[in-house]
């Protein structure tokens, strides 16, 4: 039997701490512990910082299930804590606030206990310098957040799960059907895996959170010039565009505007003008029935062989791809029914 733990932070994603718990109860379903009598696969509880129930960002109750320091788990799951997302502002006080589990956290890993973050409990496992060294993923909307506290850490936002060994990272809060199926994969078996999958009718684990990324050109800095630029380029992003033109926008030399929005943005003009244009046409294909050749007018390119390569290295599938997953204006002769 494997003892797990999941650790609910205040204002969790409370399903996915009530998932990890039942995905466990079905594993050991499957393996027939319950129905046997005998000790389930896994003896699965809940955890918070002070034994005290926690409100999640729903607004529900969390309710521990054992007193964390008297529990000595073989797994220890960090739930989702959604001020990370929310409230990136917040970040500093929110892991102040939970600084009191690092140590139990450390000793967990000392005793060998297989250590795994849901969305954004990888900055818990950073903060407690669990990440040292190793490969991190979290909800590609808080990346900038995360690599901006943890600079020498290596984050791989792209990746659904990351495994080092003896941690384990899952990005975005449903990634905890992801993270579970690889669980229960590598410490039972990957038939019970398998079993779980079809009893709960999930499909098999995603790899990466690609098309699910949004661009958000973050304007937190304190450069006025860069950021007229940055509103210059959202207005003008179909246009053609020449990034000396932008500078002067900015008032600013080509080389030092350059070198001003990279420092201030993370990313170059160029880059960021793509960006745009990737996203603009995300939108085109979600809301319309465009023809995609008419998409990639219509955001600024012209080359479309050019646009497509473009495209697919940013959304991780074709724009045929994106838009059959993520469409939502019927086919025309198809309609919605009432």
């Amino acid at each position: 039997m494997k003892k797990v733990a999941v650790v609910a932070l205040p204002r969790c994603h409370a399903s996915g701490i009530h998932g990890v718990m039942d995905f466990f109860a079905t594993a050991s379903f499957c393996d027939g512990s319950f129905r046997a009598g005998g000790d389930p696969l896994f003896d699965c509880q809940i955890v918070t910082l002070d034994d005290k129930p926690v409100r999640a960002f729903n607004g529900a109750l969390v309710v521990p299930t054992m007193e964390r320091e008297s529990f000595e788990p073989d797994v220890v799951v960090i739930g989702s804590g959604v001020e990370a997302i929310g409230a990136s502002a917040r970040i500093d006080s929110y892991l102040e606030t939970v600084r009191p589990l690092n140590s139990w956290l450390r000793g967990a890993a000392e005793r060998g206990a297989l250590l795994a973050s849901v969305c954004t409990g990888s900055f818990v496992l950073a903060e407690a310098g669990l990440l040292d060294g190793q490969v991190a993923t979290t909800h590609w909307r808080v990346a900038p957040v995360f690599r901006a506290r943890y600079p020498d850490l290596r984050l791989e936002e792209e990746q659904i799960l990351v495994d080092n060994g003896q941690v384990v990272c899952a990005g975005g809060a449903s990634a905890f059907i992801d993270l579970c199926l690889y669980l229960v994969e590598r410490l039972a078996s990957p038939a019970i895996a398998l079993a779980c999958s079809k009893l709960l009718v999930l499909d098999g684990r995603r790899m990466e959170q690609t098309p699910y990324m949004s661009f958000y050109g973050s304007k937190a800095h304190n450069d006025p010039a860069v950021v007229k630029a940055q509103h210059w380029l959202e207005e003008h992003y179909a246009e053609p565009v020449v990034i000396d033109h932008v500078a002067e926008v900015a008032a600013l030399g080509a080389r030092t505007f350059k070198r001003r929005f990279k420092e201030a943005t993370g990313e170059t003009p160029l880059n960021y003008l793509q960006h745009l244009r990737v996203e603009a046409a995300k939108h085109l294909l979600e809301s319309s029935r465009e023809q995609t050749s008419q998409i990639i007018w219509q955001v600024g390119y012209e080359d479309a062989s050019s646009f497509r390569r473009l495209f697919k290295r940013t959304a991780g599938c074709t724009m045929e791809q994106y838009r059959k997953r993520f469409g939502y204006v019927a086919p025309e002769g198809i309609q919605a029914r009432a």
